[in-house]
């Protein structure tokens, strides 16, 4: 019954996204009617700029925090915080007020994997920030991110195993459109290096 609980407790939280909070009180615009139509960080950086981006990607995190920590303190079982992460992930990207219309669940499932296993979710977090250098692609990184998480996870905990990968299932079902666009040479390129250069004031050729 626990699991329930820390399911529910994770989808009432992940129901909270944070680019219509920021919409509602700062910009007055809708992000789901520009870009890629997806209230998430990526879009909000790219359509309105790195502030609403980083705010929103702040804001995710913070809602995820608060419902692991709740589960965690509530129902002390390590596995709880697993069915929290798949709460958050069924509030974030099917959220009931906005016709199950929501994001894709990135940010919110990077903090899911640290809280649970900080040493596997940082490991796995670098392997996609290389990955994303490497293949100037915001797709395919994290989907991979939680592909490994969920194989090293299951290698310890086969339900905890099955229940991130359920999460990965999620995200990708998501990220579907995406990842047809890549496969078909269509995807949109991002050089995060050639940015944190531009930031740094290095000379790029």
């Amino acid at each position: 019954m626990n699991r329930i609980y820390a399911i529910l407790i994770g989808y009432v939280f992940g129901n909270f996204l944070t680019a219509m909070i920021v919409d509602e009180i700062f910009l007055k615009i809708n992000p789901t009617e520009y870009g890629s139509h997806n209230p998430g960080t990526a879009n909000m950086g790219a359509v309105f700029g790195k502030k609403w981006g980083i705010l929103t990607c702040c804001g995710d995190l913070l809602k995820s925090l608060i419902a692991l920590f709740i589960v965690y303190f509530a129902f002390p079982a390590h596995i709880n915080i697993a069915y929290t992460g798949l709460g958050l992930i069924l509030g974030h990207c099917f959220p009931i007020w906005d016709h199950f219309k929501g994001g894709k669940g990135v940010a919110v499932a990077a903090q899911v994997a640290v809280f649970y296993d900080w040493r596997v979710g940082f490991a796995t977090l670098l392997v996609a920030l290389v990955l994303t250098a490497i293949m100037q692609n915001l797709t395919i990184p994290p989907l991979v991110f939680m592909l490994l998480f969920s194989i090293d996870e299951f290698l310890h905990s086969q339900m905890a195993g099955v229940v991130f990968v359920v999460i990965t299932l999620i995200m990708v079902f998501k990220f579907w459109q995406d990842i047809v666009d890549f496969f078909t040479g269509h995807g949109k390129r991002v050089d995060i290096l050639f940015s944190i250069k531009k930031k740094l004031g290095i000379k790029v050729k």
